[in-house]
């Protein structure tokens, strides 16, 4: 099973007065931005077939970008993907959805944790996935435990020049 792991995109920064965190939004420029990589995570052809998100609003928006972009089913909400998630409990739930190719729509540091766990055992890895990137977890099939090799780990910005292609 083929895993994407997609950052939301670029939001209302934390700490701006009058806007929570859990209700923080894509900016306009956010929302450009997203678009573009979309536009070059399409490019790809990576097959996904499933969209689950966050419930917060920045990646909802995020999700539902790419939703539209990639032509995939209205995004689902996954809470395993609300911050702070343990990334255990987040591959607990990406290896019940088998079957499926899904895309992920989440937040930092949950997202890095859960894909350095699938590829090296613990959540302690050193990389951190930028806003509106990607990375791409081929997941074995036959492991009882959500075991998976890195196959993709791409920034933004290289998404955004794919879609420019």
């Amino acid at each position: 099973m083929k895993v994407g792991f997609f950052r939301h995109g670029p939001a209302v920064p934390h700490g701006t007065s009058g806007i929570a965190d859990a209700e923080r939004p894509l900016t306009p420029e956010g929302r450009k931005k997203t678009a573009q990589a979309a536009k070059g995570l399409r490019a790809l052809e990576l097959g996904f077939d499933a969209l689950y998100t966050s419930p917060l609003p920045r990646a909802l928006q995020t999700a539902e970008i790419l939703a539209e972009i990639l032509h995939l089913p209205k995004p689902k909400v996954l809470e395993a993907l609300i911050p702070g998630t343990a990334s255990g409990a987040l591959l607990k739930d990406v290896h019940a959805l088998k079957g499926e190719s899904p895309l992920l729509v989440g937040h930092e540091p949950s997202l890095s944790a859960a894909v350095s766990r699938a590829v090296c055992g613990s959540a302690k890895g050193s990389f951190e996935m930028k806003k509106a990137g990607l990375a791409v977890v081929d997941f074995h099939e036959d492991s009882t435990s959500p075991e998976g090799t890195l196959c993709m780990l791409l920034t933004p910005s290289v998404l955004r020049d794919l879609g420019r292609s």
